[in-house]
C-alpha cells in the first residue's frame, strides 16, 4: 500500500443554491444539511484535518461550532460559473495536503465507514483519483442511445448486462501532487486521468438536490434511527 502523506478531509459547500435555497444550512431531522458531513468526516479524520470550504460565513461558523476548520472561498470561486477544478485547486495551493478528500455536504446519509472504505481502496490502487459510484446493469439509454444493451438482439437478463457507474461524488479522492500537475498541464483534473470509480451504497450515496430529495432523505434518516 502506498503512502497517503498528509491527508486532508474537505467540505465544499457555497451559499448559492438555486433549486433549493440555502439548502446546506436547512434543517433535516434536527440540524443543518452541511452538519451530517462534517459529523461523517470528524468519525474518520482529526478535528485539525477536516475543512468546511465556503464563502458563507454562516457555514464557516457552522464548521467553527461543530470543532472543524474553515477555508473562506474568494467570491469569484463561489459563482454558478465556477467549476470544481477551480475551488479545489485553489485550496490546494493554499493548504498543506497531500491526498485530499472531498465528502459531499450534499449526501448526508454518507457514512464514516464508506469514507474510510474508500481511503483504504484509494491507498490499494495506484490511481490519481477514486471517486464514489452508483453502479447498475439496468437497460441504460444517453440521449437516445443505447448504452449497454443491443437493439439489434434479443432482449438479455439484466444481470447479463455491462455494468454503467454513475458517478454520484459522495466521496472524492484525489492525490494532491497529481490533480496540480494535470490542472497545469490539462486546464482539468476534477475527474482525474487514472481513476478508479468506487461503487457504494446507493441509499447512502442519496444527493439532496431539489424538494424531494429532503423529503427521501428525511425518510431514510427517520428509518435508520428507528432500526439502529
Amino acid at each position: 500500500m502506498r503512502d497517503l502523506g498528509k491527508v486532508i478531509a474537505f467540505i465544499p459547500a457555497r451559499a448559492g443554491s438555486k433549486r433549493v435555497k440555502a439548502k446546506n444550512l436547512r434543517d433535516l431531522c434536527g440540524q443543518p444539511l452541511l452538519a451530517y458531513a462534517i459529523n461523517a468526516a470528524k468519525a474518520c479524520f482529526s478535528h485539525a484535518d477536516i475543512y468546511v470550504n465556503s464563502d458563507s460565513d454562516e457555514m464557516l461558523q457552522l464548521g467553527l461550532d461543530l470543532g472543524v476548520n474553515t477555508y473562506k472561498r474568494l467570491e469569484s470561486l463561489a459563482s454558478d460559473e465556477a467549476t470544481g477544478d477551480q475551488f479545489t485547486i485553489d485550496f490546494i495551493r493554499n493548504v498543506d495536503v497531500d491526498t485530499l478528500v472531498m465528502v459531499s455536504p450534499v449526501c448526508p446519509l454518507i457514512t464514516s465507514e464508506d469514507i474510510s472504505n474508500a481511503l483504504d481502496a484509494f491507498k490499494r490502487n495506484d490511481c490519481d483519483t477514486l471517486i464514489s459510484c452508483d453502479n447498475t446493469q439496468m437497460q441504460t439509454f444517453c440521449r437516445g442511445n443505447p448504452v449497454n444493451i443491443d437493439l439489434d438482439g434479443h432482449l438479455a437478463p439484466t444481470q447479463e448486462n455491462p455494468i454503467v457507474s454513475v458517478l454520484n461524488w459522495a466521496v472524492t479522492i484525489w492525490d494532491a501532487r497529481s490533480f496540480s500537475l494535470n490542472y497545469e498541464s490539462r486546464g482539468s483534473a476534477y475527474i482525474g486521468v487514472n481513476r478508479v470509480l468506487y461503487p457504494i451504497d446507493p441509499l447512502n450515496a442519496v444527493k439532496i438536490s431539489n424538494e424531494p430529495d429532503f423529503q427521501l432523505a428525511e425518510a431514510l434518516i427517520s428509518a435508520r434511527k428507528i432500526s439502529g
